[in-house]
């Protein structure tokens, strides 16, 4: 793969669809051109307590998305585009404000599509002082080679592992090969990082794993478990999701049009017990994002 951004987005092959299409002449699938397009940066404290601590994590929402998931909670952004296409530089001043405002770290919500223009950023960012850890908050849906753009340049990785089987990768987010891509961007990310090192209570590199607990989908979440344990190690951190609700297209597909019950979410949680996971936070179930370091409660 190139590496330089104008022949990257010349004929894109960034994610796992591999549209090929010239991003400064037409958007991709995932409607992203050679700009990135930001909807908005902002201090977050609704994020896992190790990314939020107390001043907020610094959150840069990036619009559309190589995913067609039919419950996003963000769907405004992610498939309507809301937002505003930027420079290198803009992007750049972006991250310098939020460390300016006491972020504890910079969270690039939703890059991959992105990530050429994320590199350079990143990397006039650090010449201009940016010191905080980078959080890369991704769907997983992402190539190895991709990610090695930001090897270096990423701090802490922050996948959401969606569906372990091909017929629910492709009925809710028609991405058939989600499964298999999604393991091996996780390996690379653990590669690059490690297991989540934490000091005063703040993440400072590694990986955090994001597990959403969907209707219906709790043995799926048990099969990702398994195998995290068995790749990667029960070490690694997870944050196991309680918060969907039905939105967007939900109400098209009825065994989504609900909310998790309290006896999906704990078989989750039983099964984190089980395979000896320690490092994480868990949920209560519904809309809050009230985050709890124990798993076994």
């Amino acid at each position: 793969m190139a590496t330089d951004t104008p022949t990257l987005m010349a004929h894109c092959t960034l994610c796992p669809r591999e549209c090929g299409v010239n991003r400064s002449l037409s958007s991709g699938y995932c409607c992203g051109t050679d700009r990135a397009t930001i909807n908005t940066h902002q201090l977050h404290h609704w994020e896992e307590p190790v990314l939020s601590g107390t001043r907020g994590s610094g959150t840069i929402f990036f619009s559309n998305c190589t995913m067609r998931c039919v419950y996003c909670q963000n769907f405004e952004i992610s498939r309507l585009g809301y937002g505003t296409r930027r420079t290198a530089d803009e992007l750049c001043g972006m991250m310098l404000d939020l460390q300016q405002r006491g972020a504890h770290n910079v969270n690039l919500v939703t890059p991959s599509h992105y990530t050429p223009q994320i590199r350079d950023s990143l990397i006039i960012a650090r010449e201009r002082g940016l010191v905080i850890p980078v959080v890369w908050n991704s769907n997983a849906y992402e190539k190895p080679e991709t990610l090695q753009l930001v090897d270096g340049l990423v701090d802490i990785y922050l996948p959401d592992f969606r569906y372990y089987e091909t017929e629910s990768a492709v009925r809710y987010s028609s991405a058939p090969d989600y499964p298999e891509w999604a393991k091996k961007a996780i390996v690379e990310m653990h590669r690059q990082v490690g297991t989540l090192s934490v000091k005063t209570g703040i993440a400072e590199r590694g990986l955090l794993v994001r597990l959403l607990v969907l209707p219906g989908l709790s043995a799926e979440v048990r099969q990702i478990l398994k195998w995290i344990a068995d790749t990667i190690g029960n070490e690694t951190w997870i944050s196991l999701m309680g918060q969907y609700y039905p939105t967007y297209r939900s109400h098209e597909y009825p065994e989504i049009n609900r909310g998790i019950t309290r006896e999906e979410y704990e078989e989750c949680r039983i099964c984190l017990e089980e395979l000896d996971f320690e490092n994480g936070f868990v949920q209560g179930v519904g809309s809050s994002r009230d985050y709890t370091p124990d798993f076994r409660e």
